[in-house]
């Protein structure tokens, strides 16, 4: 080999380490800005990621946050886990069971059996239904508890001292899912606990999504027609009923009225909804990279009538709500 050649391979070679250096420097300086986010983000480095806790689970098991706490259905029992990872409460439900929870009270449920808890663990309500339970739902005054068939059956709003207070009828729909609000009523200027129903119409030549307002022990307070509109989302957000279709959110009254124009969403889909105060943050996610498992490289954070666009500091594959922080 010639110096002329020994030269050449000599400046590629400078050349491949002086790329590798550089690439190194970037993926650092990454690094280090990832940090920074955190730490601008939350006030904190090292202390704000806490520690991992085995808990005992897997993700089939129904896993769900309870206040501090964590609880999971095993397959026969139900059981509360702390966040140190010790065993709260243990409850046997039986096999082929669900259950729903709120942070004052958990319901569950398997075949015509029906338990309420407290959040310690403890029965204060048991009773064999009429009929096969397909799904309940916990507020935190009431339950409602839906047994029969999916187009034909009926709806027990029980309340906290384990009286049924109404007894509804679903005919003529699907019933899609049931829950809890706060608002305020005309009767009543204090926020009281009321309850939505969604359905699906199957009575016209056209499917039609349904929803219905209940003031337990009064029956209705409201009906409307979303229309063609699939709705994948309820929540509250201050007495106004959120409802989020794969083209936007709809804003409903406790009557069932529209409280206010729709939040256009094509595109996105709500990925977390977190409340701070009286202020409801959502996070939405890109709908096309979320179906296609795509990195999410920017999230939409909606809050008190503010819309922004947040571009992320790295791509990653899921996004949630922290206290202070949108973690990806």
């Amino acid at each position: 080999m010639n110096d002329d050649q020994k030269k050449k391979k000599n400046k590629k070679k400078n050349a491949i380490q002086s790329r590798i250096r550089m690439a190194i420097l970037i993926f650092a300086l990454i690094g280090v800005l990832i940090v920074c986010v955190i730490y601008a983000l939350t006030g904190s480095t090292r202390e704000g990621v806490g520690r991992v806790t085995r808990i005992g689970a897997t993700l089939s098991q129904n896993v769900s946050p309870f206040g501090d706490s964590v609880i999971f259905y095993d397959g026969t029992t139900l059981h509360c886990v702390a966040a140190t990872g010790g065993n709260e409460w243990s409850y046997q439900i039986g096999t082929n069971a669900d259950y729903d929870a709120t942070e004052k009270r958990i319901v569950a449920w398997s075949g015509n059996d029906l338990y309420i808890l407290n959040n310690r663990g403890r029965l204060i309500y048991n009773n064999k239904m009429s009929d096969t339970v397909q799904f309940a739902s916990a507020g935190d005054e009431y339950v409602a508890v839906f047994v029969g068939e999916a187009d034909n059956g009926v709806v027990s709003v029980i309340n906290s001292s384990g009286q049924i207070v109404d007894n509804i009828t679903v005919s003529n729909q699907t019933l899609l899912d049931i829950g809890f609000f706060m608002a305020s009523t005309a009767n009543n200027t204090q926020p009281t606990e009321l309850m939505w129903m969604l359905g699906l119409n199957t009575t016209g030549t056209v499917l039609s999504t349904e929803l219905q307002t209940f003031q337990p022990g009064k029956l209705s307070t409201g009906k409307s027609s979303i229309g063609e509109h699939i709705a994948y989302s309820i929540y509250d957000d201050n007495g106004t009923l959120n409802v989020v279709t794969t083209r936007q959110i709809l804003h409903y009254s406790y009557r069932a009225l529209e409280a206010s124009s729709p939040t256009l969403i094509y595109g996105y889909t709500v990925e977390d909804v977190s409340r701070s105060g009286n202020t409801v943050y959502q996070l939405l996610v890109p709908a096309q990279e979320q179906s296609e498992g795509i990195s999410i490289a920017n999230v939409r954070l909606v809050y008190g009538g503010i819309d922004r666009v947040i571009h992320l500091p790295s791509a990653c594959i899921a996004a949630k709500l922290g206290t202070k922080s949108v973690y990806g």
